[in-house]
């Protein structure tokens, strides 16, 4: 006998031909729980069966169709042993050549008298209570033609195939509409999911040494990124100390130096006159610039952002810089030239700040000069400096490291690599800008650029 499941709990079929078994009609019951689990596994495996056997039907000379072994049904039923399947003519019930003789005396007298538009059974003496079959008369290549398959056992790869099998043009416009208002859903509650995280992330991108200790806020954030986001400002957290202890034994080293060097250069004042004279004074005063940039770099990082601006008069500060090198550079067989307007120019900065900035340009001038040259310091009406050399200048490939802290062009070139670099920091934390121009001539000219003055000219000192 065969049962037939149906969608309905309790259903009778009259089928007055249906009588397998001696039966003269079936009870058609939904299976239970269990039975409905297997059910739709076993189901799954249906489609594909179908379209193999469908592959698998063929014509001889004669045009006669016949169930042909091919290759794919061979290892269909290799990995399928209790798979059995058949092929009818609907009009005549008769069974085409090759179909399995078991479903063929199940189903001969029912083919004759009832038109199988599809419908899911189990044979009831059959040993295997998972087994399901599938009957179904449709149009094929060859005309209408009646299929039944049957044993064959679910396989995950048949899911698989069932997603292949109903990508099809018809079920994709079907489901067009439903795939992208899920799309726009997904979309706006992706968005608004990772706004934190996008603002997270422009916080992190705003860090920089002058903002290291702020930390990333925890507000809004998933649960799920919070650890992470805790250690990234955990992370923060241990950088902004360690560089905080090397500001402190920078500034602390520099201030601790200041002393001995000082009395050094009261023990050469008292020195007879000489060359040796002059050579130790040279080597004191390049030792004290290391020791005064140092203490500059600490002070800039001290402070950070928190720079206020003044009014400062810009031809006075260059004036007194230049004045209080031009003696180092006599010593050096250079001279300084000082030009600038006639009336006084003002600028927005810091006084020592400027000063030090004025001081590492023209240290720089005088190093590069060659012996005998000039170094010219020109002040401009808008609050621009020009230090001017005529040595051997700057390579186009130097001038993008040139002002990167220890840089230097080789071993042997003098100075510590850390004045333009200074010079840079301060500028920029002024508002200037500086640039490196080439000399007409040969050389480098550097220009640093601060603030013009919107108030009035007032000169104030930290």
């Amino acid at each position: 006998m065969i049962v037939f499941f149906t969608l309905p709990a309790t259903v009778e079929i009259p089928l007055a031909a249906f009588g397998i078994g001696g039966a003269r009609g079936i009870m058609a019951e939904a299976p239970d729980r269990a039975s409905s689990i297997n059910f739709g596994l076993e189901g799954l495996t249906v489609r594909r069966a179908r379209k193999i056997l469908l592959a698998s039907i063929k014509k001889d000379a004669a045009g006669a169709l016949h169930i042909e072994d091919t290759p794919a049904m061979k290892n269909y039923r290799r990995l399928n042993p209790e798979f059995r399947f058949a092929v009818f003519y609907p009009e005549t019930g008769v069974f085409l050549p090759g179909s399995s003789r078991e479903l063929a005396d199940y189903f001969k007298d029912q083919t004759k008298q009832i038109h199988i538009i599809g419908s899911m059974f189990h044979i009831l003496n059959d040993p295997n209570t998972r087994s399901r079959g599938y009957a179904r008369v449709a149009d094929t290549r060859f005309g209408l033609l009646g299929t039944i398959v049957y044993g064959a056992q679910f396989h995950w790869y048949d899911i698989a195939y069932q997603v292949y099998a109903n990508f099809t043009f018809i079920n994709i416009i079907s489901y067009l509409p439903l795939l992208v208002v899920l799309s726009v859903v997904a979309l706006i509650v992706m968005k608004n999911g990772l706004r934190p995280l996008r603002s997270a992330a422009s916080m992190v991108a705003e860090i920089d040494l002058d903002t290291i200790s702020r930390s990333i806020s925890l507000d809004h954030l998933p649960r799920e990124v919070v650890p992470f986001v805790e250690a990234v400002n955990g992370a923060f957290k241990r950088v902004t100390d360690g560089i905080a202890r090397e500001r402190r034994f920078i500034a602390n080293s520099a201030h601790e130096l200041r002393t001995p060097i000082a009395i050094l250069r009261s023990r050469i004042e008292r020195m007879e006159p000489g060359e040796l004279k002059r050579e130790i004074k040279r080597d004191t005063q390049r030792i004290q610039t290391i020791l005064e940039q140092l203490l500059v770099l600490a002070q800039i990082e001290a402070r950070g952002n928190n720079f206020a601006l003044q009014t400062i008069n810009l031809s006075e500060l260059t004036r007194n810089v230049a004045a209080d090198y031009s003696p180092i550079a006599l010593d050096s067989g250079k001279c300084l030239e000082f030009v600038c307007p006639d009336e006084p120019v003002f600028a927005e900065g810091i006084r020592w700040a400027m000063e030090s900035v004025t001081t590492n340009l023209i240290e720089n001038g005088v190093r590069a000069e060659p012996t005998g040259g000039a170094v010219i310091v020109r002040l401009s009406q808008d609050a621009a400096i020009e230090v001017v050399d005529h040595g051997e200048g700057v390579s186009i490939a130097d001038r993008e490291r040139i002002f990167e802290p220890f840089w230097r062009k080789s071993e042997s070139t003098p100075g510590t690599g850390l004045g333009l670099a200074i010079t840079k920091e301060l500028t920029t934390k002024l508002g200037g800008s500086i640039e490196l121009l080439e000399t007409p001539g040969g050389g480098a000219t550097f220009k640093v650029t601060f603030k013009q003055s919107e108030n009035d000219p007032k000169s104030f000192d930290l």
